[in-house]
């Protein structure tokens, strides 16, 4: 009788909805930043305004790209600032009147 394991298949299709997710994220965000730039444009006509949303819209994107980046240099100094050692504390029981057996 064979024996299937399903880690390996659930490992791919995490993998493969992870970065699904990141390509649809990456596309959403960069759709709605043309968008606006060009809302901007054809409410106000004027070349000075959309290039404020021009400019606001890729400091925007460039935040949100850098999230990554960020989330995990975070997670490494809480890491390592935070590592407490290890302790066993017995608690003497004071009916048996002792310690550890």
């Amino acid at each position: 009788m064979d024996v299937v394991l399903a880690a390996p298949i659930l490992d791919e299709w995490t993998a493969l909805g992870k970065d699904l997710i990141t390509f649809l994220t990456a596309v959403v965000m960069v759709v709605a930043y043309l968008a606006s730039v060009a809302a901007t444009y054809f409410t106000t006509r004027s070349p000075l305004k959309t290039g404020v949303a021009a400019v606001a819209g890729a400091i925007v994107l460039g935040i949100i790209a850098s999230q990554t980046l960020l989330s995990k240099q975070t997670e490494e100094q809480i890491d390592q600032n935070n590592a407490a050692p290890v302790r066993v504390v017995v608690v003497a029981d004071a009916r048996s009147g002792g310690g550890p057996a």
